[in-house]
């Protein structure tokens, strides 16, 4: 998945074990109002609430992601 290469290949810092929904676009292209409103289905990622904040682990949310691929002929 090139977004979470992007989580890899982090310049001169360690890798983010966990981050904020509003980081969710620039690192993996899901809007924070999304994530919110697949957390009110409990359809989402696993999270955690620290404070008023939602933050999700990074291993947690790539497993989540893509733990349902579709499928297509050309596969």
């Amino acid at each position: 998945m090139e977004e979470y290469d992007l989580i890899n290949n982090l310049p001169n810092n360690p890798r983010p074990l966990f981050f904020r929904r509003t980081d969710a676009k620039k690192l993996f292209g899901i809007s924070p109002r999304q994530l919110e409103n697949l957390a009110m289905e409990r359809k989402g990622p696993p999270f955690f609430k620290v404070g008023k904040f939602a933050i999700y682990s990074v291993s947690d949310f790539v497993e989540w992601l893509t733990s349902n691929p579709v499928r297509t002929t050309n596969e």
